[in-house]
């Protein structure tokens, strides 16, 4: 009996969680993971890795390489525009870009994944056989043939703007919910002064700058910029078309000599790389599959940075989806992931302090700077004189329960 086929589009964290637990469960199984970015290049943010997502790294057997990876950040400080800081706070941090490699090559790993770097789908068609396929076009860059390849099952776990949802279920206006908001992170040279705690800053007219560290010896520091406006045209036009230079300049616009680092930070990011600037939005579908095609992480519902749920979201979903596939290899297993998984994702959506959250955190005027970094400062005090230690990496905390079945376990990989 063949293998069941099964595509995997995007190589993030969701996507390499799912080619891992596959794999692992059966041999029967051959997945190809497909990701349009180089294999070696690293981007995104720092992250913390908490449970119930914890318990599913740990059965990934991964814990010592990132332990070994955690940026070492000390502590959390806000300061103002004359670099005065307030309020340290605990942290312990990984990098987006060296958690996903870690996944990628722990998936890699097994003979039955196969991964694709610097390719893209085409297009995507299901067929109406009885024992059906999904035809797909896979074109790698820089070559101008393009391959026609039949899968049993797709996940789409392309992120916010998921090409996989576009091509099998449209683009409706209605699943997309705007915060108001706009984030653009990248790396710049790093400082003596930028080790080892973050630091943030607020500036006017509700715009946030933060630099956190990435590691002790490590040569860069990870900027963000988010800016709480929808009235900035050239910002929203730049994001729309995903035009980095337009981004760049408009942040620019935004940011230049606003104070603290601004200067050198736009300076910076007008040569970064590894730039990415978006429009912060929700994604809130009917369902998350159609036919033979499933959508995993942000691109089933994208819950944004202001929850702190989406990292979280990613692993547990990939598992979810991991271990009903390896019960039931057909559509049935979409609409049992999206049974157990849904009603924890939609509270997992909710922006804390009823959706108000954004803007009490990055407030527009200097009265609403001061009574913000008022309040952070005796709540840092407070915590700091009364919290126990933190937690050492890799123990977690439970925010909200989710039942992983983790009881059924088996020693070849996610049971019957």
């Amino acid at each position: 009996m063949p293998p069941t086929k099964i595509l995997v589009n995007g190589a993030g964290i969701s996507g390499s969680v799912l080619a891992f637990f596959l794999a692992k469960h059966s041999p029967k199984f051959s997945i190809t993971v497909l990701e349009r970015s180089r294999a070696n290049q690293k981007l995104g943010q720092g992250l913390e890795i908490e449970e119930p997502a914890l318990t599913v790294v740990k059965a990934m057997e991964i814990m010592d390489q990132l332990q070994q990876l955690r940026t070492g950040e000390l502590g959390f400080r806000l300061v103002d525009k004359r670099a005065r800081s307030r309020g340290p706070t605990g942290a312990l941090e990984l990098m987006r870009g060296d958690l996903t490699e870690v996944l990628y090559k722990a998936a890699d790993a097994f003979e039955n994944v196969n991964y694709r770097f610097e390719s893209t789908v085409k297009s995507m068609v299901e067929t109406e056989k009885e024992k059906g396929k999904v035809v797909v076009e896979i074109q790698k860059r820089g070559e101008e043939n393009v391959s026609t390849e039949e899968f049993d099952l797709v996940v789409g776990a392309d992120g916010v703007r998921s090409t996989t949802r576009q091509m099998v279920m449209g683009d409706s206006r209605d699943w997309y919910k705007p915060l108001g908001a706009y984030v653009a992170y990248f790396s710049i040279p790093k400082e003596d002064r930028d080790w080892p705690d973050s630091k943030a800053c607020h500036f006017t007219n509700r715009r946030f700058m933060w630099l956190r560290p990435t590691g002790e010896h490590s040569k860069q520091t990870s900027a963000y910029l988010i800016h709480m406006n929808n009235n900035v045209p050239a910002l929203h036009e730049a994001n729309a078309t995903g035009d980095r230079a337009k981004q760049k300049q408009a942040l620019a616009d935004l940011f230049s000599n606003c104070g603290w680092e601004s200067k050198r930070v736009i300076e910076q990011m007008l040569k970064a790389d590894n730039f990415y600037s978006d429009e912060i939005v929700q994604i809130k579908l009917p369902t998350w599959s159609k036919g033979r095609v499933a959508l995993l992480g942000d691109a089933a519902w994208a819950p944004t940075p202001f929850t702190g749920q989406g990292n979280q979201l990613a692993i547990i979903g990939a598992w979810v989806l991991a271990q009903e596939i390896s019960r039931d290899s057909s559509t049935i297993a979409f609409e049992k992931y999206e049974k157990r998984l849904r009603e924890y994702v939609e509270e997992c959506q909710q922006i804390p302090l009823g959706g108000y959250m954004p803007a009490l955190v990055v407030p527009e005027t200097r009265l609403g700077i001061w009574l913000f970094r008022t309040v952070f400062s005796i709540m840092a005090w407070f915590i700091k004189l009364t919290q126990r230690k933190k937690p050492a990496a890799g123990s977690g905390k439970v925010d909200k329960p989710f039942d992983l079945q983790m009881d059924k376990l088996e020693s070849k990989g996610l049971g019957q």
